[in-house]
């Protein structure tokens, strides 16, 4: 009888240890926080580069943003994007584009200039073939003017098709830069 209680303890201790020892699932496609936007535009002509950033440390709510760049282009010029997306909450800061090219073909940004004042074209592509927009090329409105260019990262796991309007999916961060073209 003795022996068998050993045997007993010992499996409890086992199962308990094993347990214990799992790791908490994690979710490859949770959220991230993004605290800062890049928006690096580079002339295709001339090869001038231009950064402009979007930068909210803790995050929606709270604070308000400590830096919030507005965009300005040159009418009737041609610019190659590049998009960053960082989080700078924590040290070495997380550079979520990464994640973003990695899981393409669970997100999309949708780039979006109001009154006319650009045209969005060759967004980058995920392996699927679809629209991801990590890069596209800008072209300027021929005619000076101002208003916004809305960035939104949608995450879409499973259901990103082509054609997939903006309402489409999580929203992991939608902002409005000012926008002007001179």
């Amino acid at each position: 009888m003795r022996k068998m209680n050993l045997h007993l303890v010992a499996l409890f201790v086992a199962m308990v240890s094993i347990v214990s020892c799992k790791k908490d699932k994690v979710d490859p496609n949770e959220s991230e926080l993004i605290t800062t936007v890049k928006v690096v535009l580079t002339e295709k002509v001339s090869g001038t580069q231009a950064i402009y950033e979007f930068k909210d440390l803790d995050g929606v709510g709270g604070a308000a943003p400590t830096k919030f760049d507005e965009i300005v282009l040159a009418r009737g010029k041609v610019y190659g994007c590049n998009l960053q997306l960082l989080n700078e909450s924590k040290t070495p800061a997380d550079d979520i584009t990464l994640e973003v090219f990695a899981e393409g073909t669970d997100h999309q940004i949708y780039l979006t200039p109001s009154n006319a004042l650009a045209v969005i074209s060759d967004y980058s592509l995920d392996t699927k073939g679809l629209p991801l927009g990590i890069t596209s090329n800008w072209t300027a409105a021929a005619a000076a003017g101002t208003g916004t260019m809305n960035v939104t990262l949608k995450h879409k796991p499973g259901v990103k098709a082509a054609g997939d309007p903006v309402s489409k999916g999580e929203t992991d961060i939608s902002i409005d830069f000012k926008l002007s073209v001179k």
